[in-house]
């Protein structure tokens, strides 16, 4: 078989090398023979050539290998290490598959899997990262529910799928200036049905948004050429409360436009002026009409104190830019007046030992901002509420005080904690109305025994209380509290900054006052039992 292939290919050959006036001749059985002898001549001798040097080539891998094997090797098994910290030998495969006679093959150069992941990243210059995490639970009265999570914590007590999808493209590296897009999806995924269709039918579940797009670059700005100038629907870095699934310091924002990490010596400074509209309301809530307001962030953070520990500072002022159309509403009173706001923060972040922290905030506001105090739950700072505004915001002010972190309280036990004191004066509050005064007090802790990296079994401890005064002097209390105990597969040790991580629980929660938000679990119980199984993980 082999030889019947080697003579026809010697023929196919030798018909594409015969010149044309060759072909078109009658030749002899003899010439035509000699012709034929010829090629598959040049044949045999190319071929022979083409072995030769592939010989010569396997000759100088093996030498290579010989050489790296006769290295002193690490006691650990290489194939028990993860694949991205593996080495493999890159040489110069140009140079090998054509030798220099007389010289010596370049030396292999070890470089990791992880490595080579890095630098296609880097070239390509595209990313793709993101969060999620869902799982499965059930009640002691059928479908288990989400209550408090910004007060009491979240595990054992979130039943939602929530994702972020984060895509960016770098679109322009040269002379020292760089620009990337931006886009960012979020939503959530609902774990009830087994149909998850997004829409904007009511009582749906499924959400989906484009919380980002936007253009950032770098090196374009002459004053600050290592900043990050960005233009586009996007804000400031947020700081989260974490266990309480809130956020401290955040915006929310249309389109905008800002600077991050300009340097100033001894601090870094982030500025933006974005856009956040909202719909305000007439007095009756029948009618409503969309008010442009602007919000301008200043913000000075990294700023050294003492050894391990960095002070940041921000101030962000919300104003209304009315139209004469809205101004005469207000001034008739059959719309709600928007009130410009503000919101000042400090917060101390102190490294500790074994990689944990904590930090601790003090914050004030007034208006609006100082209404998003005193929700009982969620208490991220917000100009409406949901994206709505109503009510008679007087120039009341809040304050609160805040520390979260984990600290190690033994070689095996870490415990991370949130603690919230909030309190303000004649504010507008959603759950008890205007001229409102409240005081509250929210405490998670979640302490756990670490087996190793990938194992811990821990409680979270939730409790709080918050008492609204009214106007007309009446008090309403909302407070409860939740135990958990769960068992955690993780990848490291730390509760807070270490994903992915799978969680078995159990959870207890139960209610000793509802008066501000009238809730009551599933046939009007104050209390609920549940166990499930949640996943999360970034990437």
């Amino acid at each position: 078989m082999k030889s019947y292939q080697v003579k026809l290919l010697t023929v196919l050959i030798s018909a594409i090398l015969l010149p044309p006036a060759a072909s078109a001749a009658k030749l002899s059985v003899e010439q035509r023979l000699e012709l034929l002898e010829q090629a598959l001549a040049s044949n045999q001798k190319e071929l022979a050539e083409t072995k030769a040097a592939f010989v010569a080539y396997k000759e100088q891998v093996r030498q290579q290998h010989t050489t790296v094997a006769a290295r002193p090797q690490p006691a650990a098994d290489p194939q028990l290490q993860p694949a991205a910290n593996r080495q493999v030998l890159v040489g110069n495969l140009a140079n090998a598959s054509s030798p220099v006679p007389g010289t010596e093959p370049p030396a292999a150069q070890p470089v990791t899997l992880k490595q080579i992941s890095q630098y296609v990243k880097e070239d390509i210059g595209f990313s793709y990262s993101g969060y999620l995490r869902s799982g499965w639970a059930t009640g002691n009265h059928g479908s288990p529910q989400s209550y408090a999570i910004g007060s009491l914590g979240r595990f054992g007590n979130e039943h939602s799928g929530w994702f972020d999808l984060l895509l960016t493209q770098r679109v322009y590296n040269q002379d020292g200036k760089s620009a990337h897009a931006v886009v960012k999806l979020d939503g959530n995924v609902g774990q009830q049905y087994s149909a998850g269709w997004f829409g904007d039918n009511q009582g749906n579940e499924n959400i989906l948004q484009f919380s980002d797009i936007y253009l950032t670059t770098r090196g374009f700005l002459p004053f600050a050429p290592e900043a990050d100038f960005w233009v586009g629907k996007h804000v400031l870095p947020i700081y989260e409360i974490q266990m309480l699934d809130w956020k401290s310091i955040r915006t929310d924002a249309g389109a905008g436009v800002g600077i991050e990490n300009m340097d100033l010596g001894a601090a870094q400074m982030d500025i933006s002026l974005t856009r956040e509209d909202l719909d305000v309301y007439n007095r009756d809530l029948s009618t409503k009409t969309q008010m442009n307001t602007n919000s301008l962030d200043l913000r000075f953070h990294d700023i050294p104190l003492w050894q391990g520990g960095t002070l940041a500072l921000m101030g962000k002022y919300a104003m209304a830019n009315k139209s004469d159309d809205q101004k005469q509403n207000e001034h008739n009173n059959s719309y709600y007046t928007l009130k410009d706001a503000w919101m000042a923060s400090a917060t101390v972040r102190q490294q500790l030992s074994h990689n944990g922290f904590n930090e601790f905030t003090l914050q004030g506001a007034n208006n609006s901002f100082a209404s998003s105090f005193s929700n009982y739950s969620a208490a991220s700072p917000s100009m409406g509420n949901n994206g709505y505004y109503y009510g008679d915001h007087t120039n009341g002010m809040a304050i609160r005080a805040l520390s979260q972190g984990e600290v190690w309280l033994s070689d095996r036990i870490i415990m991370a904690n949130a603690l919230v004191y909030s309190r303000g004066e004649d504010i507008y509050s959603y759950d008890s109305g205007a001229h409102s005064d409240f005081e509250s007090l929210r405490t998670v802790i979640r302490p756990a025994w670490v087996w190793d990296n990938y194992n811990q079994t821990g409680m979270e401890l939730g409790w709080f209380s918050q008492t609204n005064k009214t106007q007309s002097g009446t008090r309403l209390k909302e407070s409860a509290y939740k135990t958990t105990l769960y068992h955690a597969l993780k990848v490291d040790t730390s509760i807070l900054n270490s994903r992915p991580e799978i969680r078995f629980y159990t959870t207890w929660i139960h209610q000793l006052d509802n008066a501000l938000s009238d809730y009551r679990f599933t046939d009007n119980k104050d209390d609920q039992f549940t166990v499930g199984v949640q996943a999360e993980v970034w990437w």
